[in-house]
């Protein structure tokens, strides 16, 4: 497989995915009195967005010499963490829909406090793996 290919392979899908957490990222912190699992959750984003961007730094002969097993593990982890920052964007707006202005809404408190706090955890072990996969795929390309 030419290398070029596989880096248009992998960065066609890494521009999104960070445009997608910047957006999710910056609804997330609008929240001024958000929840912990929210700010915890904000924190994982930002560190997935650092794996992302050592991702970016792999270049071409790097992602030959790691093969197309590990170019489609990377792909298949960045599409994971696009996915599930897409839900929870959709989720977030629909939980949040009571709220203005930054501020949750009791009704709204309640359910990002109560009872969307087991998804929100749920979503930041899934992006923690991700973010576990890619560094480590970039570390390894960089060594």
């Amino acid at each position: 497989m030419d290398p070029s290919s596989i880096t248009a392979g992998v960065m066609g899908i890494v521009a999104p995915t960070l445009r997608c957490m910047r957006l999710l990222i910056e609804d997330l912190q609008n929240i001024a009195d958000a929840p912990d699992a929210v700010t915890a959750f904000t924190n994982d984003l930002q560190s997935m967005g650092l794996a992302l961007a050592s991702v970016q730094a792999v270049t071409d002969s790097q992602w030959k010499s790691l093969g197309e097993a590990v170019t489609a593990q990377s792909k298949a982890a960045i599409t994971s963490c696009k996915t599930s920052c897409e839900r929870l964007k959709t989720s977030l707006d629909r939980w949040t829909r009571h709220s203005t202005d930054g501020t949750l809404s009791w009704r709204d408190r309640a359910t990002l406090g109560v009872f969307r706090q087991g998804h929100i955890k749920s979503m930041s072990e899934q992006l923690q793996n991700c973010n576990i996969t890619l560094t480590s795929i970039a570390s390894i390309a960089t060594l």
